[in-house]
């Protein structure tokens, strides 16, 4: 009877783990697209994180890693999570009384803050 429990909570833990390497993998995916022009500005600032169990060392978590700032924050809604991270002034064109200036150039769109 033990080892039966013993067996559900590995396959339990299983699953858990392949559901968060599952996620890991889909936001590194939207990530790379994204970060090729085809998805949204934020993902370029925003990487996906690993966060591992100390105890097991198997994944228990992915997170979301802000590469301005290093602050990490919740995966779960990651456009949501952005806007409101980036609105709190940690990119220039978010911040109030900064007026922005877009121009195009022979390598994409570069961003001047006046």
């Amino acid at each position: 009877m033990a080892s039966a429990n013993a067996n559900s909570i590995d396959g339990s833990e299983d699953v858990a783990v392949k559901a968060v390497n599952k996620r890991f993998e889909g936001l590194l995916t939207v990530r790379t697209k994204a970060i090729k022009g085809k998805g949204a500005w934020y993902w370029s600032h925003l990487e996906p994180i690993l966060i591992k169990n100390p105890e097991t060392n198997l994944p228990k978590a992915v997170k979301l890693k802000c590469t301005l700032c290093d602050a990490a924050f919740s995966a779960s809604n990651p456009s949501r999570t952005a806007t409101e991270h980036f609105k709190r002034g940690h990119l220039p064109q978010f911040q109030p009384g900064v007026e922005a200036h877009f121009s195009v150039t022979s390598i994409g769109l570069a961003f001047v803050a006046a």
